[in-house]
């Protein structure tokens, strides 16, 4: 459930995502912002669509234990014209079949300078 939710995530289709998580969804990007619930998940999605282009996401490991998973990806994506390759980890808790809480952990670096900050 937690690889169907970043590809639904990053590939924009919020239903699909929606589906994927529990109505109470924590989503936290580690020292950036945490969202609450499915307009949470709707607010980060459409932050990234207005600011980023060209999105892509290559998952490199999936590995799961009991209710928690762990996902290396490289999310890919173009901000103020510049080509960024942002290497992320992401953990999630998954209870009932969803997806209840979401963390990433990511130098944000890259992006603040393409942001222009």
């Amino acid at each position: 459930m937690a690889k169907a939710l970043v590809e639904a995530a990053f590939s924009g289709d919020f239903e699909a995502a929606r589906a994927c998580c529990t109505p109470d969804l924590v989503l936290t990007m580690e020292g950036i912002q945490t969202v609450h619930g499915h307009q949470g998940l709707r607010h980060v999605m459409e932050f990234n669509a207005e600011v980023s282009r060209d999105v892509g996401v290559d998952i490199h490991h999936v590995l799961g234990s009991g209710n928690t998973a762990a996902i290396n990806r490289t999310t890919h994506l173009t901000i103020g014209g510049k080509r960024i390759h942002l290497e992320v980890g992401s953990f999630f808790v998954v209870r009932d079949g969803l997806v209840a809480e979401w963390t990433d952990y990511q130098d944000m670096r890259v992006v603040t300078r393409a942001l222009g900050h």
